[in-house]
């Protein structure tokens, strides 16, 4: 029975960290796999750069939300600029400081102001005897102060001058003119010396640098890093896009270039962005709406791929070394 009692304990403790391991692993799978859904909107309305560009009448939202719709949060101008972050309806940032709070505060500023107060007020006075009495003793200390003093300070002046009058031998005036200009002449060289010194360091580094990048190592560990660059941004950037634009730069020739960049790029952006140029006059009009999203294994698998790579992290410690040589 005892045998029996003992197994079932283990086996239901067994069941519950089994029960725990499942969930910790459902919520890295989670926060690994569930993509983080953002969107930015944007407005500028029709205003022309002439009169000046009024900020207050620009409109912009950036926000997102994970978790189906669990961790939400954004930021909006010119309404609220305060970055706002959710969780289950539950308002995180900005944090607001309770009531009970602003009291305490509001009392500790009128105590230190009585404090201030109180000593700012004058001291009283004392009776007249008393500081009679005290100033005898002081004032007789600081004649004896001053007269010790005085007779010091008499006394180094007598031997400095004593000191300059004493006349300078012909050969210790002739050694001081030998060394100044020895230090005169012996000043260039050091200065040529430590240039010199400098300039073969920066050569040797550059050769280093060189021969790291002429390293096949070094190609295969900048392709790698390319790859899973290039996957990332391709990952963040946005998915749809609806974008209306209307632009006049006051410049024809300049208008009519930007219109060319847009031209080349119309087969990438057709339906997506709608460009209408204004030749005469020098205006600007935006309504812009992005929506993409972000998965963070994509970010962590190629973080990781790249950090346990051996041709990254030989290239990491040969310019560790190039650095610190």
């Amino acid at each position: 029975m005892l045998l029996t009692g003992v197994l079932t304990v283990l086996k239901i403790i067994g069941i519950v960290l089994l029960v725990i391991l499942a969930v910790i692993l459902l919520l890295l799978l989670l926060v690994l796999f569930a993509p983080i859904f953002y969107r930015i909107d944007a407005n500028v309305p029709e205003t022309e750069l002439d009169n000046g560009f009024d900020m207050e009448k620009v409109f912009a939202k950036v926000s997102f939300h994970w978790l189906l719709f669990v961790i939400r949060g954004g930021i909006e101008f010119p309404k609220n600029k305060e970055f706002t972050l959710r969780v289950f309806g539950i308002k995180i940032l900005p944090k607001k400081e309770k009531p009970e709070k602003e009291d305490k505060k509001k009392d500790k500023d009128k105590d230190k102001d009585k404090d201030k107060e109180a000593d700012e007020k004058p001291v009283e006075n004392k009776p007249s005897e008393e500081k009679k009495e005290d100033e005898k003793p002081e004032d007789v200390t600081s004649g004896e102060e001053v007269t010790d003093s005085e007779t010091s300070e008499t006394d180094s002046d007598i031997q400095t001058e004593a000191e300059d009058k004493e006349p300078k031998s012909f050969l210790d005036v002739l050694w001081n003119i030998i060394d100044t200009i020895d230090n005169i002449l012996k000043t260039p060289l050091n200065v040529f010396e430590k240039i010199r010194y400098t300039i073969s360091r920066v050569c040797d580094k550059i050769d280093m640098i060189k021969s790291t990048l002429e390293n096949d190592i070094f190609k295969r560990a900048f392709e790698l890093v390319k790859k899973k660059l290039i996957k990332i941004i391709k990952m963040i950037l946005p998915d749809k896009y609806d974008i209306d634009l209307l632009l006049g730069t006051g410049d024809p020739a300049q208008t009519a270039e930007i219109m060319a960049g847009y031209g080349a790029l119309y087969p990438y952006l057709y339906r997506k962005v709608r460009f209408e140029p204004d030749f005469e006059r020098k205006i600007v009009m935006t309504d812009a709406h992005i929506k993409g999203h972000i998965t963070l294994f994509t970010i962590v698998y190629s973080a990781a791929v790249c950090y346990f790579n051996k041709d990254v992290k030989k290239t990491i410690k040969r310019f560790k070394k190039i650095i610190n040589s």
